[in-house]
């Protein structure tokens, strides 16, 4: 097995977000398989001084499973490390956090492990994606593919042999 570091250009998962996208996919799956069963018709009870009520969640977990699959998704996506899953999974990764803050009061634990997980993913993210060598910005005027400049003239001369050359 080899070890690599993220920096290295020759590491085969060099520029891909496994890390991140590993979290992402595991949040997913959290959502989804523990907000599974509350899509059967389940009533919370609340008692309050006024009396007691019951709370219908069925569209909450409707809506909770579809955003854990999208983050699934959007996890595996980014490990292929193509150019647009990381926005998309910063943004699945969003809205998952907002939609698990909103079920906080029905499944706490679950809900504070998938926030933690999506947070996680999204700095890895974000980082990843500062840090991926074709998207620091360069100077003006400098070009990548060209050689290092000589000491001496500051720009070359016309070919040999040309009308211009003198001799």
């Amino acid at each position: 097995m080899r070890f690599t570091w993220a920096g290295d250009s020759g590491a085969a998962g060099a520029g891909r977000p496994l890390l991140a996208s590993g979290l992402l996919a595991g949040a997913g799956l959290v959502d989804v398989l523990s907000v599974w069963p509350y899509t059967a018709r389940n009533l919370f009870t609340v008692e309050t001084g006024q009396g007691v009520y019951q709370v219908n969640i069925t569209g909450w977990a409707w809506l909770h499973v579809a955003v854990g699959a999208a983050v699934t998704l959007a996890g595996l996506l980014a490990l292929t490390g193509r150019r647009g899953t990381v926005p998309l999974a910063v943004c699945s990764a969003t809205a998952a956090i907002g939609i698990d803050l909103l079920f906080l009061p029905y499944a706490p634990i679950q809900a504070v492990l998938v926030v933690a997980l999506d947070l996680a993913a999204v700095r890895l993210l974000l980082r990843h994606r500062r840090a991926v060598p074709g998207r620091t910005p360069t100077p003006p005027g400098a070009d990548r593919l060209s050689a290092p400049r000589r000491p001496g003239r500051s720009s070359p001369g016309p070919p040999p042999g040309s009308p211009t050359t003198p001799g």
